[in-house]
């Protein structure tokens, strides 16, 4: 009898604490909607660090574009700390210029570029003429992301951090495609693809767009699924009204709004009484403006407080929620023992790469991304991707290695326009051609001409040792005409001369990487120069043709970000001649040059610049001749209006930027001054000394997508002032 006593008071109190147990609430799954819209996206990283003070548990993520980028890395185990000082910390004007630093390209791949070529590199290969695949390379943003995630590649990504799914666009269907698994980098950079920015990506024979265009707001892919309560985080651009379309930007801007606004209310109309729909408040905040991070991120930040009573309501204990967060793991730092090399080489040379790419020693994420860059820097690769496998214990990169589109034969053109209001006025068209790639060593070719004003000619085959070594041979030759008008002292008379000068050179030398070269050689010229216009009584020299050789070293190093329009950087370029022989000069004397530019930007984005150039030469040489004239190069003087065989001239410049420009159009607006101050000796033909001569401007510019352009007044000769105008001229 006890003991049947005894079990049924067991009974009595088991039931008691299934009945306890039943009663208590169970808490809802919370799942994370975050919906596309470009830097807008950083709002989510605010509503998320929102959230993390509420102790609100995430069961799961599903992201679309912007929403994918801050959701994969979340979801990967990234602490949100240290995603917000990865965003801005990155260099965002380079990632979404889809090139590399200017600083870190090879010397032999910028040495043209303070021409003034458009911004747009046409190819041709197999009888086609090639564009590029997107306005936009996409390697700087992989790498990225990669570093983001740690290159993390999961069977499913429910084995992440916290479960995710990022969605993209079949380019083919129109239909979306939900990323549950695989290379998480991947997925993400696939939902980001906007269509003609970025190149699209491909995937197990799909070829996948921007998430954007089929499913803006990925509800369906959480709820019933993960999640029994969805917070959805829209930071899609929204409306533009009528009355405010008022550029091609804004009708553009529209359009892209309209292409995802249908599927967004689709998904808008799933959610339940239960779900939080936040719209941070971000008028004004462009898809484009990655820079303003930190105040989009604030954003994120209010939207989510503004509804704080009904997000604690979806809140934790603090030891639950601790709990939770231990359970957060980002995955280990892969360190990469091994790099393999993959592709489809058509002209670039499979060993040389593999060569570049071959390690020593193991090497982390940062490092492999940092190798890689410096490949890709040389110009000739679309993309280089890699995934991360292991192999016996050990870390394999598998790299796969694109051609450049456009390669090996790229073409350039570009204009220069240069007017003043003292009558002189020039227009001029750039072309270049470039051919990489001659043989396995790595040789090059580079042509270049302009028509119009100085017409120009010069063409330069350059040969390494091996693909791997700086040494190098150099053959070039080349053709130019300039107009002088000479300058007088008393500023009533003036003569034109026309100066035609043939080159030709052998080198030497040695790529110093991305800092410069260093090249010595023998070069030979023929100089004419022939009055045009004037009276040739007021000079004392006639018509001179003149032949030379001899040898020369020449010292480059530039470290300009755009050497256009800087505003970091330095430059240096020192040459110095030793005739062996000249046709009007039984002993010819050595003549240089030199040439220091440096620029800095201070914190209140204005730009401070350091100019000093000068040269010698014996004033028996024809050959070798000094100019000072024109804008911000002694303002208020015509360009080569002062010739002479020695020359120094000092600038100090500072321009503020003050407004930028859309991105479609440029990137700033800029108000600046110059003080210059030059001189020269024995001028040509007369044989006379300047005084120091001071000169200014000041002006108006824009860095845009034709190249430079400057309005300006310049102040000089005897307090004579000179309006100019200029696109692309930049000294």
């Amino acid at each position: 009898m006890r003991n049947q006593i005894k079990a049924l008071l067991a009974a009595c109190l088991c039931l008691h604490a299934v009945l306890l147990w039943a009663a208590e609430p169970v808490a809802p799954r919370i799942g994370v909607v975050l919906g596309g819209g470009g830097a807008r996206g950083f709002a989510h990283l605010g509503v998320l660090q929102e959230l993390e003070k509420l102790h609100v548990p995430i069961a799961c993520i599903a992201g679309t574009s912007a929403g994918a980028l801050i959701g994969g890395a979340y979801a990967s185990g990234q602490p949100l700390a240290e995603l917000e000082r990865q965003f801005a910390a990155a260099d965002w004007e380079t990632l979404l210029s889809g090139k590399p630093r200017r600083q870190d390209v090879p010397y032999s791949r910028k040495q043209s570029d303070s021409r003034n070529y458009f911004d747009l590199t046409v190819g041709f290969r197999d009888g086609k003429w090639r564009l590029p695949k997107a306005a936009i390379n996409a390697q700087g943003i992989d790498l990225f992301i990669r570093q983001l995630t740690r290159a993390r590649s999961e069977a499913s990504f429910d084995r992440l951090a916290i479960p995710f799914r990022a969605v993209a666009t079949d380019l083919e269907s129109g239909e979306p495609v939900v990323f549950d698994g695989g290379d998480l980098s991947l997925a993400m950079r696939a939902s980001m693809a906007v269509p003609g920015m970025f190149a699209p990506v491909e995937d197990r024979d799909r070829v996948l767009v921007d998430g954007g265009l089929a499913r803006q707001l990925p509800v369906e892919e959480l709820q019933g699924r993960c999640a029994d309560v969805l917070i959805v985080i829209d930071v899609g651009t929204p409306p533009v009204p009528r009355e405010q379309l008022g550029s091609f930007l804004d009708v553009l801007d529209q359009t892209t709004y309209l292409m995802v606004a249908r599927n967004s209310r689709e998904s808008l109309a799933r959610l339940g009484p239960q779900d939080i729909l936040i719209r941070p408040q971000l008028g004004g905040v462009s898809p484009a403006d990655f820079g303003d991070n930190a105040a989009i991120i604030e954003a994120g930040r209010q939207a989510a407080r503004a509804l704080s009573d009904r997000l604690a309501a979806l809140a934790v204990t603090p030891e639950q929620y601790a709990s939770w967060q231990q359970g957060r793991y980002a995955g280990e730092r892969p360190r990469i023992d091994r790099i393999n090399l993959a592709g489809d080489f058509n002209f670039v040379d499979p060993e040389a790469m593999q060569q570049k790419l071959s390690i020593s020693s193991r090497l982390g994420l940062s490092a492999l991304h940092q190798r890689l860059d410096e490949v890709f820097a040389e110009g000739d690769l679309d993309k280089l991707d890699y995934t991360l496998r292991r192999d016996n214990g050990s870390h394999v990169a598998d790299v796969h290695l694109q051609e450049r589109h456009t390669g090996p034969n790229y073409i350039r053109a570009g204009l220069e326009l240069r007017s003043s209001s003292q009558g002189d006025a020039t227009f001029s068209l750039l072309g270049e051609y470039k051919r990489s790639w001659l043989n396995s060593a790595g040789g090059g070719l580079l042509g270049e001409v302009k028509l119009g004003e100085e017409p120009t000619f010069r063409a330069e085959w350059q040969q390494p040792l091996s693909a791997s070594s700086p040494f190098f041979l150099s053959l070039g030759a080349g053709r130019r005409e300039k107009r002088y008008n000479l300058y007088v002292d008393d500023h009533q008379s003036s003569a034109e001369f026309l100066r035609q000068t043939n080159t030709a050179n052998v080198d030497a030398g040695i790529s110093l990487g991305k800092l410069g070269e260093w090249r010595n050689g023998w070069y030979a010229s023929r100089d004419s120069l022939s009055l045009q216009t004037g009276f040739s009584g007021l000079f004392n020299v006639p018509d001179s043709k003149a032949r030379e050789q001899g040898l020369r070293t020449l010292l480059v190093l530039d470290q300009l970000d755009n050497p256009r329009w800087p505003r970091n950087g330095f430059a240096m370029q020192l040459e110095a001649r030793k005739p062996l022989h000249r046709s009007d000069d039984p002993e010819p004397q050595p003549s240089a040059s030199f040439m220091i530019d440096t620029v800095t930007t201070d914190r209140h984005d204005i730009s401070w610049r350091m100019t000093l150039r000068g040269g010698y030469s014996d004033k028996r040489d024809s050959a070798e001749v000094f100019e000072l004239g024109g804008f911000r190069n002694l303002s208020g003087y015509q360009p080569g209006e002062l010739l002479g065989h020695q020359m120094a001239f000092a600038r100090g410049m500072v321009s503020w930027r003050v407004a930028s420009l859309p991105s479609a159009l440029g990137s700033g607006l800029y108000v600046g001054a110059s003080a210059e101050v030059g001189r020269v000796w024995s001028t040509l033909l007369q044989d006379k000394d300047t005084r120091w001569l001071p000169a200014g401007s000041v002006f108006v510019g824009a860095d845009t997508l034709l190249g430079p352009v400057f309005i300006g007044v310049g102040h000089g000769k005897k307090g004579q002032l000179t309006g100019y105008f200029n696109l692309g001229v930049e000294y």
